[in-house]
């Protein structure tokens, strides 16, 4: 096998409609074949997985380039303040480094430089060079003079810790210089920066409160020499700075406890590459899951898109492209398969070029909360790189998803979630039943409150997953191509946001669960996230109820003879993994029936963290389940719950889970309203 770089790509939009002209950015070594390809299913479990797929229509062969990736944020201007020979000037600004290898703190023109090197900060005036030794983690003002011929760097600590630090100064004799450009902050460096500003001969001449404009990507300035700051590739804002000692938790009630800005090494919102070639998606072209398939000699890359229907077919998939993103290029995995990422070094070290997922750590250990769909992304892909690199990551099982779709022989669409959080309820267009990808874990406000108006409407939905409506996200306004995710107060999770930074910058609400913000999802789909197991090795069949015989319930299992329902399958038994069970407490309709329920697990299958107020297993009186649900909905509508991310592998029997979810797609496109349990007298 060739030792050259696998070929990448991306494309600006996920989401595209027939007749779409599509712009493809990639990268590679020498000779490429570059595809449009419709994906069709999947088949096989354990690896390797074969997906099946159509060429839509010719190739395009080209030569691939290796391309550099712009990582790290800052913020910077063309037009920079300016001091000529014979000014007085003063840089002052406030820094709380977490890492202290390297990066620029300042960078004006090129004489002056302010920077992290081995541990101290580095004061560069033409040939002159000053430092002083820093601490990660410790709020420092620094104040940076000249006063010809004399030149300062002093450091006076802040904050919480500043009486555990000492002051320090140092001075050197330099030689007058006149000096402007550009002005750079931040660039490579890994910590917070507040307050940057500028005096000179006693005046202001520039400053920049980063309080100011706190959802927007560009800072403007204040002073007469003062230009608006652009910020490269989306450093976090909504964070605290150097005066927050547990004032206010909400940085709208006190922006000015929150006027840093956390800068990483790492960050990557926009790789910015030229494009490479186009394609066009056929103005006839069907409704449904897409991929732009890049071949060199060194490999093969997919790029997803996801293709709207150009009709109003009365069931509409939802992709799940907020999960996929949130997932996207995660090299997180439980202790017993981080072998898997260990056989795929090229590919592992590609997602770490390209920006890692949700899932993991900044260098300097933050939780990576920003990320973007402008960049290559590994394992939003069909085959052996999705499921075996970044775990669970739902596009693979999504694939089964689409496969049973076309074997029913309904007509069907697909929306995605940011065509949902973009144009709410109008995306679904006359659609009357909605189903759901295996693990539809994150969401925002405005994909909730879409579904829930679907179905408050009279829609009908099947959630096909397990796992679903759990963490909220957001997207920038200004970079909407960027989703934001705090993982605030509890739920399962690879880090913990920092106490007092649990509001997005994108809008200002509070980030978490959706369960902890008011909104489990029991409210909505009669189940939630209760339990979980390392892998589906620890999964189980689901057994009819007493309930499956409620007249109501019948018409799920017509043809339907077993009692237990998805015993082998391709993912394991049909409930595992991730599994959701019903809860009044939290909102689960009373009139809600669980038809079917899985046996009991094993004990390596643990509730999560919310549900459970001390170290122990739940009552036994309330055991670890995955419950399969129904409830009629207002209007006319409908809900049916899988409660499992592995029951998507389950759809390929067809006389059990199969036939089930076959039933209840085919009532839920007749037009023939449901109608709620009358009440008990």
């Amino acid at each position: 096998m060739t030792c050259d770089p696998l070929p990448l790509g991306y494309v600006d939009d996920w989401s595209v409609r027939p007749g779409d002209k599509i712009a493809i950015r990639a990268e590679g070594t020498g000779k490429s074949k570059i595809d449009l390809v419709r994906l069709h299913g999947l088949s096989g479990h354990p690896l390797p997985l074969n997906y099946r797929s159509e060429r839509i229509g010719p190739s395009i062969e080209t030569i691939l380039q290796p391309k550099q990736i712009d990582t790290g944020s800052r913020a910077e201007t063309n037009q920079g303040p300016s001091a000529a020979l014979r000014d007085v000037w003063e840089w002052s600004v406030t820094i709380q480094p977490t890492l202290v290898d390297k990066g620029g703190v300042i960078k004006w023109g090129d004489r002056f430089e302010l920077e992290l090197k081995d541990g101290f900060l580095k004061l560069s005036f033409g040939l002159a060079v000053l430092s002083l030794p820093v601490k990660a983690g410790s709020w420092i003002d620094v104040k940076c003079t000249y006063s010809g011929p004399l030149l300062q760097l002093e450091l006076h600590p802040v904050g919480i810790d500043a009486r555990w630090q000492q002051e320090r100064k140092t001075e050197l004799r330099v030689a007058a210089m006149d000096i402007s450009g550009d002005l750079v902050i931040g660039s490579g460096f890994s910590g917070k920066i507040e307050a940057p500003c500028f005096r000179r001969n006693g005046a202001l001449s520039a400053r920049w409160d980063f309080s100011k404009a706190m959802q927007q990507q560009e800072v403007p300035g204040e002073g007469p020499h003062a230009s608006t700051l652009r910020l490269i590739n989306t450093p976090r804002r909504a964070v605290k700075s150097s005066r927050w000692a547990g004032q206010s938790f909400d940085w709208r009630q006190r922006p000015d406890l929150y006027a840093g800005i956390h800068f990483h090494d790492d960050d990557l919102s926009d790789c910015r590459w030229p494009t490479t070639t186009e394609l066009r998606l056929p103005p006839d072209a069907a409704s449904g899951i897409y991929a732009v398939r890049i071949e060199t000699a060194a490999g093969l890359h997919h790029v997803p898109l996801f293709a709207r229907s150009h009709r109003n077919p009365a069931v509409l998939f939802l992709a799940s492209t907020f999960s996929y993103l949130a997932y996207g290029n995660s090299l997180w995995a439980p202790p017993n398969e981080q072998e898997i990422i260990a056989s795929y070094p090229r590919e592992a070290e590609a997602m770490r070029r390209a920006g890692l997922s949700t899932y993991c750590r900044h260098r300097d250990g933050s939780g990576i909360g920003l990320v973007s769909t402008k960049r290559p992304i590994l394992n939003a892909t069909p085959g052996l790189m999705g499921e075996a690199i970044g775990g669970q990551v739902a596009f693979n099982d999504d694939l089964r998803i689409i496969e049973w779709l076309d074997r029913t022989g309904e007509h069907w669409g697909l929306v995605s979630d940011h065509d949902l959080h973009r144009e709410g309820a109008a995306a679904l267009g006359g659609a009357r039943v909605l189903v759901t990808g295996s693990h539809p874990e994150y969401h925002s406000r405005e994909t909730l409150d879409a579904i829930e108006s679907f179905t408050r409407q009279g829609g009908r939905l099947i959630y096909m997953g397990g796992n679903g409506f759990y963490w909220r996200v957001s997207t920038l306004s200004d970079a909407p191509h960027v989703m934001e995710l705090r993982r605030a107060e509890n739920g399962i999770r690879m880090w913990i946001e920092p106490e007092g930074e649990y509001h997005h910058q994108s809008d200002g609400e509070m980030g978490g669960l959706w369960r902890r913000l008011g909104r489990p999802p029991n409210h909505l789909v009669g189940v939630g996230y209760s339990a979980q197991a390392d892998n589906e090795r620890s999964s189980q069949p689901y057994v009819r109820t007493k309930e499956a015989e409620n007249p109501r319930a019948l018409f799920l299992f017509e043809g339907v003879t077993a009692d237990r329902i998805g015993d082998t399958t391709s993912l394991g038994a049909a409930g595992g993994y991730e599994i959701d069970r019903t809860d009044q407490g939290l909102g689960t309709p009373g009139h809600a029936l669980v038809v079917a329920r899985t046996e009991e697990f094993d004990a390596d299958v643990l509730p999560v963290n919310e549900e459970r107020l001390t170290h122990t297993r739940l009552d036994a009186a309330d055991p670890i389940r995955a419950d399969l649900t129904f409830f009629e909905g207002p209007a006319g509508g409908a809900v049916l719950s899988s409660g499992s991310v592995l029951f998507a592998g389950a759809l390929e029997e067809r006389e059990g889970a199969g036939r089930i979810m076959d039933n209840a797609l085919k009532r839920f496109v007749d037009p023939e309203p449901f109608r709620l349990p009358q009440e008990p007298a």
